[in-house]
This record gives structure tokens, C-alpha cells and sequence, in this order.
């Protein structure tokens, strides 16, 4: 029991450094990158690094909420993939909440498909 919560910490306080680091990151690249440097460096039109950045900061901000690598892989591709739009111009109100249903229809497919333990 108690090497279980020993884990939990040492792993808590590893996501809570990356995640404050990778917030820091983002903070100066706002700070000092101009958003026309970025626009076309890899992807033309998609600001992809600046949109790793916050992938990697809303991944590392919700694995510390959730404790869940998977379901904050989940949820950050789906927060990523609303931003894109934005970027794009077809993020709308209509596809936030459409792209909230599907990831609230998944957690709940996967909660209700996951295996029970069984109780000695």
C-alpha cells in the first residue's frame, strides 16, 4: 500500500516539473517569437511548433488533473485538434461541442468496457 503511494508522488512531482517547464517554454515563445516566424516553419499556415507547445503543456496540465496518461492523451488531442480549427477557421461553437460529445462518449464507452476486479 505504501509503495503505491510513493510512486504516486515521485510521479506527481515529475509531471508537475515538465508541465511548469513546458508552461515557461510557451510563455517566452509568446513573449519573444513573432507569430509570422512561426506560421509557415513546417506545416505552411499551421503554426505547428507553437501548436506542439501547447500539446505538450495541455498533455503534461491534464496528466497532473487526471492521473491518466491515456485519458489526457485523449483529451488533449481533442483540444488540439478544436485549436487547429481555430487556426484554420472552421473552429465554430458547433464543432467544440461536437468534438466534446465524442470525447465524453469515449470515456464513458471506456469506462463502461473496462474490466472489473474482482474483490477477495
Amino acid at each position: 500500500m505504501e509503495v503505491n503511494k510513493h510512486r504516486q508522488k515521485k510521479r506527481y512531482g515529475w509531471l508537475v516539473f515538465f508541465a511548469v517547464l513546458n508552461w515557461l517554454v510557451i510563455g517566452f515563445v509568446v513573449w519573444k517569437v513573432d507569430p509570422e516566424t512561426m506560421k509557415n516553419m513546417i506545416i505552411p499556415g499551421s503554426y505547428f511548433p507553437m501548436m506542439m507547445l501547447v500539446m505538450g503543456g495541455i498533455f503534461w496540465l491534464l496528466s497532473i488533473l487526471l492521473m491518466s496518461a491515456q485519458a489526457a492523451l485523449r483529451w488533449t488531442l481533442g483540444i488540439t485538434a478544436f485549436l487547429q480549427m481555430r487556426v484554420l477557421g472552421l473552429g465554430s461553437v458547433m464543432n467544440g461541442v461536437l468534438i466534446l460529445g465524442l470525447l465524453i462518449s469515449l470515456e464513458i464507452y471506456l469506462m463502461k468496457t473496462r474490466p472489473k476486479k474482482e474483490v477477495e
